[in-house]
């Protein structure tokens, strides 16, 4: 090989010199799209209208959506929070309204269920007598009572489990008034056809 290389010395260092020109004109040509490209780096990092340059204003954008990220955690936690404290409050009402006798009209008397998510909480009944107003209350939980329970306060129970928020009027009285009015006329007039 060194024979080779000392026999043909110029056609080799022709050769060299060749791939040394052909790779100086590669580095060459490398460098000039390095300095294009820098250049249209530069010119689209230069500062704009607003006198900021996009690196710095990227900057600012991922600070923001970085605060905003931050505040969005912070909201979730508030929610869950809310939805906890709200599976205790009252959510469901129900309202029934009655005549505590026959002869005492305008259904004053009412029972009142306040229920919270899961079924729980109290029934109010207020019952209207001539001589006063007697209330009182009954715990519920998981829409069962320890205590008994009136028909109306049933009803109550049933009506807040149902709709949420329901307000019944109870008409039982009001139409055992009418049936027995509707017995009394017809008692009347048969009374009335025998005299005659």
């Amino acid at each position: 090989m060194l024979y080779f290389i000392e026999t043909h010395i110029t056609v080799v260092l022709a050769a060299i010199l060749i791939l040394f020109i052909i790779m100086t004109l590669c580095f060459l040509l490398a460098m000039l799209q390095v300095k294009k490209l820098k250049n249209k780096f530069d010119r689209f990092m230069r500062p704009n209208s607003k006198s900021h340059n996009l690196e710095l204003q990227l900057k600012e954008y991922l600070d923001e959506v970085r605060e905003i990220k931050e505040k969005n955690d912070g909201i979730f936690e508030d929610i869950e929070d809310i939805k906890r404290v709200l599976k205790t409050g009252i959510q469901k009402i129900g309202i029934v309204k009655y005549n505590t006798f026959e002869e005492i009209g305008g259904e004053l008397s009412y029972s009142i269920a306040l229920l919270d998510q899961n079924d729980s909480g109290i029934v109010l009944n207020s019952l209207y007598y001539r001589d006063g107003c007697y209330t009182y209350a009954k715990q519920i939980i998981a829409g069962d009572c320890l205590s008994p329970l009136s028909e109306e306060e049933r009803e109550a129970i049933v009506a807040a489990k149902d709709n949420g928020t329901n307000i019944v009027f109870k008409e039982r009285m009001i139409i055992k008034k009418r049936k027995r009015e509707l017995l009394r006329s017809k008692n009347n007039k048969k009374g009335a056809k025998d005299n005659v």
